[in-house]
């Protein structure tokens, strides 16, 4: 579950082993940083962190996840639901295919941008990614049929909230929690709605808190931000009783 993964990503300790900065002809930049391994002695290829700017892409920046194969000549991580191999090193120059390019570059090695680089900066970067969901929803699919399909329902139910609760609410989806399994499979409304019954009749939280959002997760909760009233439902659904009786606490 791709909720599960966040979750364990963020509560990780990301140590960085080594970084390496290459630099294009036309001013791109690739910092490569390799990470400690969370369970050594597993056997399994070392986890990796890929930065790259200057590109021309609207990923430029994103500091992605994946993992170094063939003693590091290339790295492969996860983007719009597939395997993605980013970079490929080919004989001392490093073919970079950036999402959202239709061309790929070539890198070389640079010693002074290595040596000036930060690696504990990168994964700083990475972590705040992973927390924005920034990091999630490259990885996924996009599904905008679906999450249209679903979004007008969130909006009709906020409508009928406002009305019973006499407030302005709003509803929306944490759509970084939702992977693609749930998305391709599951109705994501369906494992949401039994909470607008809950609001409907709990209309002081809802006051107190008007923007409900919807997440996927483990176990069902509801948790009380600042003017956010966070609902978590699971693939088998959560039901009303469960989040009036949350509210009511």
């Amino acid at each position: 579950m791709l909720t599960l993964l966040v979750s364990m990503v963020t509560s990780q300790v990301l140590t960085a082993q080594s970084l390496k900065v290459y630099r294009g002809k036309d001013g791109q930049r690739v910092e490569v940083v390799a990470l400690a391994p969370q369970q050594p002695g597993k056997g399994s290829n070392p986890n990796a962190l890929v930065r790259v700017t200057g590109s021309g892409s609207e990923r430029d920046g994103l500091v992605f996840r994946g993992t170094q194969r063939e003693q590091g000549r290339s790295f492969v991580m996860r983007y719009g639901g597939h395997d993605w191999v980013l970079t490929t090193n080919r004989d001392g120059e490093v073919d970079v295919s950036m999402p959202g390019r239709t061309e790929s570059f070539r890198v070389k090695y640079d010693e002074a941008s290595t040596t000036a680089a930060n690696k504990d900066e990168v994964v700083k970067v990475h972590l705040s990614q992973v927390a924005d969901d920034s990091i999630a929803l490259a990885e996924k699919a996009e599904w905008p049929n679906i999450v249209a399909k679903y979004e007008k329902k969130a909006q009709e139910a906020a409508a009928s909230v406002s009305k019973s609760c006499g407030t302005s609410s709003t509803v929306t989806f944490r759509w970084a929690t939702f992977d693609d399994e749930t998305m391709a499979n599951v109705d994501a409304w369906k494992l949401c709605a039994p909470m607008v019954a809950a609001l409907q009749a709990k209309c002081a939280a809802v006051k107190q808190r008007p923007a409900v959002i919807c997440q996927l997760g483990a176990a069902p909760a509801v948790e009380r931000l600042e003017g956010v009233l966070r609902v978590t439902t699971t693939t088998k659904g959560l039901t009303t009783a469960f989040v009036q009786q949350e509210l009511r606490r």
